[in-house]
């Protein structure tokens, strides 16, 4: 196979910045993906990857860590804000983003000065949520669409109500090294565990096969090197499921089904300005959708999905919500 030249260097950018691109693909589908895997997928070398990838590291443009299932961490309530605020937004963005709720937060362009996503338990948590948001001293409004599922989140594992695992402080250990570094070898899963590290391989698979949690490289947003996204609320024409089936042709990073303005809110990226113009474009021509509504996201400034929650000893039992 043909390898790459793709030392970073004045006449080879282009090239670089592709194989780079395929790499953050790579990990955000399995953070702990070989690396001599990937290199063979695209005709690159071994060297050359490990070096994109611990140079984004030191640069501080990608976390590899673990994401965790809403279930493990009883989330029950799903809902996504915009929000107005009056003078300058500092003191909301800081309110939001000190907040456990909040797992995405971004600074946006358009009607409203930031979004946020709420991930809470059961009622009346998203309420007093809001509530206390509303009661800001500089937030002038609150836009409030309700998740009824999130059905593609490429950077965390989907809430099902079916994850039944048991956790004992082993494999609470081993997350929490995860959290700090998701490419920790077995070797170190173990130590942290006081357990082998067959036995650490052993649990992080059946987690991993349960649903109960991720690993995955993550962008740092804002870092300048990150790819453009597009939040677009959606609205649809006939059955949903037909529209949900056609935009996840497009590969979006996150679709959700929600209530209130948005039939769906869906979160595109891409490589470029000018790809991420022509994927809202084809979303915009699907004969399943009546109309569309977007907003860049200006600066994500949070995102975070069970990072520093502390989990149950075992998956709670189904909810008893008929919502």
């Amino acid at each position: 196979m043909n390898r790459r030249n793709t030392a970073q260097g004045p006449g080879d950018s282009t090239e670089f910045d592709e194989l780079r691109a395929h790499v953050f693909r790579e990990l955000r589908a399995d953070g702990r993906a070989s690396y001599a895997r990937i290199a063979e997928r695209h005709g690159a070398t071994r060297r050359q990857v490990t070096q994109i990838v611990q140079g984004a590291l030191a640069r501080g443009e990608l976390r590899i860590t673990v994401s965790i299932s809403p279930d493990l961490l009883g989330h029950r309530r799903f809902a996504y804000l915009q929000i107005d605020v009056d003078g300058p937004i500092a003191p909301t963005r800081r309110a939001l983003l000190e907040m456990t709720e909040t797992t995405f937060v971004a600074e946006i362009s358009g009607s409203y000065a930031i979004d946020a996503e709420l991930r809470v338990g059961a009622d009346p948590h998203l309420r007093d949520t809001v509530d206390h948001i509303r009661q800001l001293p500089s937030v002038r409004e609150v836009r409030l669409h309700l998740y009824e599922s999130i059905e593609v989140n490429l950077y965390s594992p989907l809430r099902t109500g079916r994850v039944a695992v048991t956790l004992d402080d082993a494999d609470r250990s081993i997350v929490r090294r995860l959290q700090q570094d998701g490419r920790s070898t077995f070797r170190e899963l173990g130590d942290a565990a006081g357990i082998s590290a067959s036995g650490a391989r052993l649990r992080l698979s059946r987690l991993t096969r349960a649903g109960a949690v991720k690993v995955v490289g993550i962008p740092v947003r804002g870092s300048g090197h990150e790819s453009p996204t597009l939040g677009v609320g959606v609205q649809v024409h006939g059955r949903i499921s037909q529209a949900l089936a056609r935009i996840r042709e497009l590969q979006p990073e996150f679709i959700a089904i929600s209530a209130g303005g948005f039939d769906l809110i869906v979160t595109l990226s891409a490589d470029s300005n000018e790809e991420l113009l022509e994927l809202a474009d084809q979303l915009r021509s699907l004969p399943e959708v009546a109309h569309i509504q977007s907003w860049a996201n200006l600066r994500i400034l949070k995102e975070q999905y069970g990072e520093g929650d502390r989990l149950s000893g075992a998956a709670p039992g189904p909810s008893t919500e008929t919502s």
